[in-house]
């Protein structure tokens, strides 16, 4: 049996790393695995298929919607990976999942909402943790002096309000206390189209420092362990419904170094966090202040935190017990993987 993994060019995508992940996880239980990124050699595939599967990173890339593969139905297995609900009322995104035999997508919520529009299977499955990538770092190697505390994304200009929804929390926090807060993951207008996003964030929070977004190769390589080296790692995140297709994607790494972790009391991130065992869960800025300054003040509480977080991936979302999700909703739905 033969697999084709379809996946973007787009090495900065946070999906593309997550989909290179589902694809070594799937390839690790024996199965002859390829992973594609050329469009020209995606189209080549599709016109002659040579194959017996065809996974999907989205439905937004060339070669990857309803016109490119409506062919293939019946004479090859169809996988769509959709992490987002953008775009849901759009004809193209909704044929593409109804001519695809499996949807693959992150949370519960969003394979539940998913039936409102498609009539196509979905499984909700999680994302293949990459422990190796992201070691645990005791808590007694943190020895900051003022406490850092770390924001990070992979763009983080297109979450700028979130970071701006606690803006006086952390110009409180840090007025009182001198914490430094580092924000990882600006492109700085380089990327996307988008312009320059940075400055809403210098103009309200002066004493922040920005570090720029970086391939994934030099980002694990060079930022991950500037990251680890952090006291506290915060989430604000606003619950929006274009949203309820995340899958906690950038916390879970954060939980594997063992970062003492504040975040939005938002759904998916009540899967992780159990409120003052292993983070803190925070609605208003009254909650996020409060909760933040209880781990500046009690490095008990961080070091706790620490090691909750990071057996809790550990133990529940260990390589082994996602690669065992992944593949039982592939045999529960495509018969060549049983």
């Amino acid at each position: 049996m033969k697999i084709k993994f379809f996946l973007s060019d787009n090495e900065m995508a946070p999906t593309t790393i997550s989909g290179k992940l589902f694809a070594q996880a799937i390839k690790n239980e024996g199965y002859d695995v390829e992973v594609i990124q050329n469009t020209v050699d995606k189209k080549d595939i599709l016109a002659k298929p040579n194959c017996d599967a065809i996974f999907f990173q989205k439905t937004i890339y060339s070669a990857h919607s309803y016109e490119d593969i409506k062919h293939l139905k019946g004479k090859v297995y169809l996988i769509h990976i959709d992490d987002d609900f953008v775009g849901m009322n759009q004809i193209e995104h909704i044929n593409t999942l109804n001519v695809t035999d499996l949807i693959l997508v992150a949370n519960k919520k969003h394979a539940e909402l998913l039936k409102n529009y498609v009539v196509t299977a979905t499984e909700a499955v999680e994302s293949i943790p990459d422990f190796q990538n992201y070691p645990y770092i005791p808590f007694e190697e943190r020895k900051n002096n003022p406490l850092i505390i770390c924001w990070q994304k992979n763009f983080a200009d297109a979450y700028v309000d979130d970071l701006l929804m606690i803006k006086d929390v952390l110009i409180k926090a840090h007025e009182k206390y001198n914490v430094e807060l580092h924000l990882y993951g600006w492109h700085l207008g380089k990327h996307y189209g988008w312009t320059d996003r940075s400055s809403n964030i210098r103009d309200v929070l002066p004493f922040a420092e920005f570090i720029p977004f970086q391939p994934s190769e030099i980002y694990l390589k060079e930022l991950v362990p500037q990251i680890a080296k952090s006291d506290i790692c915060i989430v604000p995140y606003l619950n929006i419904p274009e949203r309820d297709g995340k899958g906690a994607f950038g916390l879970k790494p954060m939980m594997m170094l063992g970062l003492p972790v504040v975040v939005s009391d938002f759904e998916v991130h009540k899967s992780l966090i159990t409120d003052g065992v292993n983070g803190y869960l925070a609605s208003t800025p009254e909650e996020w202040y409060q909760k933040l300054e209880s781990l500046i003040v009690y490095p008990e509480i961080r070091r706790e935190f620490s090691i909750a977080g990071r057996h809790m991936m550990e133990s529940e979302y260990s390589y082994n017990s996602c690669t065992k999700v992944l593949i039982a909703a592939l045999k529960k739905h495509i018969p060549i993987f049983n």
